[in-house]
């Protein structure tokens, strides 16, 4: 279980956006599709799971595409959670070793034609995307905090301590292979 509601930061790059609907697009797919069939174990997680996923990470996209630029946003752990278990779903999809149950072989159809018709894309790429944006959303820095702080403390205001905080998230975000 996740701990409470956290503030996060995340970046403001087109790169990020671009794995963010991405993401989000292939998450809310899979929640629409399980809606309609009213069936919890069809695609291995809830409906609600699923959508409550999609949520969370849509949340994330920016339309502010300058490099200096985060953006703060406050993270509900429930939802963190939900991300986490759609996450562990499509790594099952992925597994061929295990034998893959009912509800795994009915999200690998459903995803095989959403990725190929929708997304031109493949599931390890998704999963990909997903990891990076699990990366941001769990950073947990002493720089992101103080970068948290600055930012809400004085939005305008440039101080050497937050751009070296900056410079710091930064560093991290690219290390877990964020473009930012």
């Amino acid at each position: 279980m996740s701990s409470p509601d956290c503030p996060v930061l995340l970046p403001s790059s087109f790169a990020w956006a671009t794995d963010v609907r991405l993401v989000g697009g292939v998450l809310g797919t899979v929640g629409s599709a399980a809606a309609c069939i009213l069936d919890d174990t069809r695609y291995v997680e809830p409906a609600l799971t699923w959508q409550i996923a999609a949520e969370l990470v849509g949340d994330c996209d920016t339309t502010d595409h300058r490099c200096e630029r985060v953006r703060a946003m406050s993270l509900p752990a429930y939802a963190l959670d939900a991300v986490w278990a759609c996450r562990t779903a499509l790594i099952q999809v992925t597994d061929t070793e295990a034998s893959i149950d009912a509800g795994s072989a009915d999200l690998a159809d459903l995803l095989s034609y959403c990725l190929e018709c929708f997304h031109s894309t493949d599931l390890r790429s998704v999963i990909e995307a997903l990891d990076r944006v699990l990366a941001v959303l769990t950073l947990d820095l002493p720089a992101a905090r103080t970068l948290m702080t600055a930012l809400v403390l004085s939005p305008d205001a440039v101080d050497p301590e937050a751009k070296s905080a900056f410079e710091e998230v930064l560093v991290a975000w690219r290390k877990a292979g964020v473009s930012c």
